[in-house]
């Protein structure tokens, strides 16, 4: 059995000396690179957001930690999802409108108001109430869909849906 495990051990130092490792593209100076995080962080926040609003309306089991670690995430994502954002000549190809640099305070203001509607989510869902965690999804997805119509191309835009069902628990 030892010998078994060496000899893997070995292959597989082996195989990563011969492999060549390809250099992690710098999202912070790249425009591709910035495009490429901006694009899968975006879609972390989303699914953690609707996965938010699933717990808050009953269609998942409640479960508070899990709420929360969602909700902890959509804040920490969007701090992330900001830091890419403005990486220069990074949005001719990007689904972000033309103008988007010329309105940068006007994104800032609705950086922080999602940030702040995700304050209030996990205000609401530390205190386990129900309703106003889901009045604060419902908040948090206007916040998500008042950038998304602002700064995002007409033929781009990705509006999230609002839950349609009472908290559940």
């Amino acid at each position: 059995m030892q010998k078994t495990v060496l000899s893997i051990t070995l292959l597989a130092s082996l195989f990563g000396f011969a492999a060549k490792a390809n250099p992690m593209p710098d999202p912070y100076a790249e425009p591709t690179a910035a495009i490429q995080a901006r694009q899968g962080v975006h879609r972390l926040m989303g699914a953690s957001l609707m996965d938010a609003g699933a717990i808050a309306t009953g269609k998942k089991p409640w479960n508070g930690f899990t709420m929360l670690n969602r909700v902890d995430s959509l804040a920490g994502l969007s701090i992330i999802y900001n830091d890419f954002f403005f990486v220069p000549d990074s949005f001719k190809q990007s689904k972000a409108s033309d103008d988007l640099l010329d309105r940068k305070e006007e994104f800032q203001s609705r950086s922080k108001a999602l940030k702040n509607a995700t304050l209030g989510l996990r205000l609401a869902v530390r205190n386990h109430d129900g309703h106003s965690s889901m009045k604060a999804v419902v908040t948090t997805i206007e916040a998500c869909n008042a950038c998304h119509m602002s700064f995002m191309k007409s033929d781009a835009r990705l509006i999230l849906p609002l839950p349609d069902a009472p908290a559940g628990h």
